[in-house]
């Protein structure tokens, strides 16, 4: 039986990365309980971007980090070191609301349809086997996701329909034993045809490549995308 392979495409260099992935059981991000979120210099909620190669944005990001329940506040640098964190991301295809500085929003929003993937592209350092979507948006979506990890550690989240379409957003949801470091994480949705990469919360001690800094430094994570072979 066939089945799908992913790389991820970095557009502008034409440098591509092998993916072979393991399974992860998925968890309804309803059922899990939260306490506070880390307050960065724009609040507890990041909102960026998700944008294509040509610069149009192809929907919108918005990510949180949670501490465990019963945390009144959420300061990485007092808390114990066991700590769990809950990055959680709301993606909605096709829709772009407007983003926190510095993120500029881009000029044209284009409609995103059939969405294949959601995917982190770096490491999901000190990930603790938990992570899922929210159920109940997936379903209004007409969708259901699985989720892999990659041999380079990023996390993908497959959706098993192309009913995942413009203006339907979903949340999705990982822990980590690290605390983030900043916004300097990609995230990507994909269809078979196009894809989009915004900025989010990357945890400590994951470092985004010198090369791969650069380039996205130089092109506002416009080159960056996910695209989907068979084998």
């Amino acid at each position: 039986m066939q089945r799908p392979v992913y790389r991820l495409i970095f557009l502008s260099c034409f440098i591509s990365v092998p993916v072979l992935a393991a399974p992860i059981s998925v968890t309804d991000f309803d059922t899990i309980e939260t306490g506070a979120k880390i307050v960065g210099p724009v609040g507890p909620d990041v909102e960026v971007s998700l944008v294509r190669g040509n610069g149009d944005s192809v929907g919108d990001l918005r990510s949180s980090v949670s501490c465990p329940a019963g945390f009144a506040d959420c300061l990485p640098p007092a808390n114990p070191a066991d700590t769990v964190y809950t990055y959680s991301h709301t993606v909605t295809p096709g829709v772009d609301h407007p983003n926190d500085p510095p993120f500029p929003n881009p000029a044209t929003v284009v409609e995103f349809d059939d969405v294949g993937s959601f995917s982190l592209g770096f490491e999901a350092y000190g990930f603790n086997g938990v992570a899922g979507y929210d159920f109940t948006e997936a379903a209004f979506a007409g969708v259901g996701f699985s989720l892999e990890q990659s041999d380079l550690g990023e996390l993908i989240w497959l959706a098993d329909s192309e009913g995942w379409d413009t203006g339907e957003p979903i949340t999705f949801f990982w822990q980590t034993t690290q605390a983030p470091a900043g916004p300097g994480g990609v995230y990507a949705i994909s269809n078979a045809i196009d894809s989009g990469a915004g900025a989010g919360p990357i945890p400590v001690a994951t470092a985004v490549p010198a090369p791969l800094a650069a380039l996205l430094l130089l092109s506002g994570l416009a080159g960056i995308g996910l695209r989907r072979l068979t084998v």
